[in-house]
């Protein structure tokens, strides 16, 4: 009976010896893979409950305009440049329209004709000329005194389905943000514009620092009630590292790992140790 007793045990032994090992096992291989992944194209991403948003590339010249159905419509754009006289280079941020005009009469520059403006960071904005002479410029050079000058038809398209509070994200190709669509049915948490700047200050710095999965990010909805004139801040994308960690790593790796049977077997994330393939 004693050596039956004995024999139980080690066979017991055996085989949690076994179950740790191929634990072991699975974890290594989640750290390589893992550490061969590259997360640098991560990006923190904000709502918006709006039908669409529009991104600017300043440095492609070029605007789109996203739609909640997942179409994007390219269109030319001349932004505007320091090299003229009174010029101002078209900022880089993450803006909302603020202002709908269908005429509006510049003061600064000669009470020149903007039509179907579209105000979104003070007195720059989306417009069209009544002349042609500019849309040699669209998607090839900035031209502007610091608003996105847009063709006719563009302009007349956006003028009539933006909305004020409509999010547009201006960026020379480097942002660590995103914008997409939310669910309008929802009544989410609304963050002041002050609260909506640190929290994604937070999420960059988990971007930078490899820490991107480890906190659940908020969903933060951009609308004109709580982003003001001066935007909010895009990030740079180039410090984002390759690497991060990750903490609930069976969820992860359940994903790209056949027969990972952790993702079942462990209910408590808390129980894997959490990854951190280094810098």
């Amino acid at each position: 009976m004693k050596l039956l007793f004995i024999y139980l045990l080690l066979i017991l032994f055996t085989a949690e010896g076994v179950e740790a090992q191929n634990k072991k096992n699975y974890m290594q291989t989640i750290s390589d893979t893992s550490a061969a992944m590259d997360f640098s194209y991560l990006r923190d991403t904000v709502f918006t409950v709006k039908p669409y948003f529009i991104e600017i590339d300043l440095a492609k010249q070029e605007g789109y305009l996203h739609s909640r159905n997942g179409e994007v419509k390219v269109f030319g754009i001349s932004s505007g440049t320091n090299k003229l006289k009174d010029g101002v280079n078209t900022n880089e941020g993450l803006y909302v329209i603020q202002a709908k005009l269908p005429r509006w009469y510049s003061r600064q520059f000669d009470s020149t004709l903007m039509l179907n403006w579209l105000g979104f960071n003070f007195g720059i904005g989306f417009h069209a000329l009544a002349t042609s002479g500019y849309y040699n410029y669209l998607g090839k050079k900035k031209s502007s005194h610091g608003c996105v000058r847009i063709s006719r038809p563009i302009a007349k398209l956006l003028y009539s389905i933006i909305d004020t509070g409509t999010p547009v994200l201006v960026h020379s190709g480097s942002s660590a943000v995103s914008v997409g669509f939310a669910d309008s049915s929802i009544n989410y948490k609304q963050y002041s514009y002050h609260e909506v700047i640190r929290l994604m200050k937070t999420m960059y710095r988990q971007l930078y620092s490899g820490r991107h999965f480890l906190n659940k990010a908020p969903v933060i909805i951009i609308d004109k009630f709580n982003v003001e004139h001066p935007g909010l801040p895009i990030g740079d994308s180039r410090k984002i590292l390759k690497r991060q960690i990750i903490k609930s790593a069976y969820l992860f790796v359940s994903s790209v790992i056949p027969n990972y049977k952790y993702a079942e077997a462990v209910k408590n994330p808390a129980q894997l140790t959490s990854l951190n393939p280094g810098k």
